[in-house]
């Protein structure tokens, strides 16, 4: 089945295009996420497009470049998806870069560049790494959603923390040899590992169509994060 990505392929690649030739250094350009996912007719278009660019170096230079471009397709385009570039260093081994290879590896498509799609041998031997990445990521996404005082903006960055949290759970199967992203299916990956806090992620669940943020919804947010945390912490 055809996706998103494939019926805007024309009207994007003029920005992939100028992403991809906007410094020397660039070594890979990644397409991932739902843009990907074949169409349904009971789907929308998706909120964002989502490009991972890797590349060596001058990080901060071609995160603003890319911004830029980010800036101009959306004025250019503005029925079209907001492109979301993520730039990634890949000068230097890291659980960022790890985890960023596993996201393509499992979920995108090379659009220029080398292939950075990694061993699952290599996933399994780093599951733990990536875990305690991701984590941090999270708990840092939290912190700036309490320390945020503004309601509109606390509501609208809950789908995207909702997403994240739950995500986590997706890379606890890895030794199993499987993947998943997808906000229920990861959801059902945490019942079954931790049955006792299955109100909890039903709550983070249900954000997903009631995206308001409540003192029940943080709680439920940082027992979930510390249920994981400590089994990773402890293995």
């Amino acid at each position: 089945m055809i996706s998103f990505f494939d019926l805007s392929k024309t009207e994007l690649t003029p920005f992939i295009n100028k992403l991809w030739r906007s410094s020397s250094r660039n070594v890979s350009l990644y397409i991932r996420g739902s843009s990907l996912l074949p169409m349904e007719s009971n789907l929308g278009k998706p909120i964002d497009i989502d490009f991972l660019l890797f590349a060596h170096g001058e990080i901060n230079k071609i995160k603003s470049i890319s911004a830029e471009i980010s800036s101009y397709a959306n004025e250019a385009s503005p029925l079209t998806p907001h492109l979301d570039i993520k730039v990634i260093n890949c000068s230097v081994e890291s659980s960022e870069l790890l985890f960023n290879t596993l996201l393509v590896t499992k979920t995108g498509k090379l659009l220029y560049g080398k292939d950075l799609s990694v061993s699952t041998a290599l996933l399994i031997d780093k599951q733990r790494d990536i875990i305690l990445f991701t984590l941090l990521e999270a708990e840092s996404k939290l912190n700036s959603v309490i320390q945020t005082s503004n309601k509109k903006i606390q509501n609208k960055r809950v789908p995207h923390l909702s997403k994240a949290i739950l995500r986590i759970a997706g890379l606890l199967r890895l030794k199993e040899g499987s993947y998943t992203r997808s906000p229920q299916g990861c959801a059902d990956v945490l019942n079954k590992r931790y049955p006792k806090i299955i109100r909890h992620v039903a709550l983070i669940l249900h954000s997903f169509t009631l995206p308001l943020l409540t003192d029940e919804l943080l709680i439920s947010y940082s027992i979930v994060l510390n249920e994981i945390k400590q089994e990773v912490e402890l293995a």
